[in-house]
This record gives structure tokens, sequence and C-alpha cells, in this order.
């Protein structure tokens, strides 16, 4: 049984990532093949990102999302990853965000539960 641990409301199909940078405190990264990252979905608290490789937890990313045609880096760390039908399905706790993204992402949250009784 899966038990939902979000504080936060996840937000999707809002950017896309540009780019990104990642270590481990373990070992050097060596990567094989390209890492095709994608965005799931975001919140003031964490991100969803799909993966062509798998990720240990507690590798440290820092991703360029592109949000309303500015980048904004992030930095988050994984702390869980699974293999759902061939991509690996990846959690990360946000350690960064930059106060502008913080603030889009709250108004967005506060116009959609305007909405709700």
């Amino acid at each position: 049984m899966f038990v939902e641990r979000r504080r936060e409301k996840r937000i999707s199909n809002l950017g896309v990532i540009e780019s990104y940078n990642f270590h481990t405190s373990s070992h050097d990264v060596v990567i094989n093949s390209p890492l095709e990252i994608s965005l799931i979905d975001i919140s003031v608290g964490g991100l969803g990102i799909k993966s062509s490789s798998p990720l240990e937890t507690d590798t440290t990313l820092s991703l360029a999302i592109e949000v309303e045609s500015i980048n904004h880096v992030v930095i988050g760390r994984v702390v869980w990853c699974r293999l759902e039908e061939d991509v690996y399905n990846c959690g990360l706790k946000l350690i960064y965000m930059p106060g502008e993204l913080h603030d889009f992402l709250e108004r967005i949250v506060d116009q959609e539960n305007k909405y709700i009784n």
C-alpha cells in the first residue's frame, strides 16, 4: 500500500528541464549512455522526474527548469527511484529553489485552491 507523504500540492505540465548536473558522495558517476531526464511534476518542496537510467538515493541534481521562458536552477536530492514501464520514476526533495520560482508555484496553487469548495 502506497502512503502519500507529500506536504505540498504538485503541479504537472509546468516546465521543461533544459540541463542538469549531478554527483554522489559515494563515488564518481559514470554514464555509458546519455542520461535523459524529464520533469513530471514540481512543488515548493520537491519534484518528480523520469530518467533513462537509475539514480542512486542521495544523489544530488542541479536542474535548469524552464518556466514561462525563464530558466530557474533548482537543486534536489533523490529520495526514491523505481523502474516503471522501461523508465525510472524518481522523487527529489528540493534543497534549493530560487525565490521567484517558489513564489510563482505558490501563486498557481493559490489560484487553483480558490475554485475548490
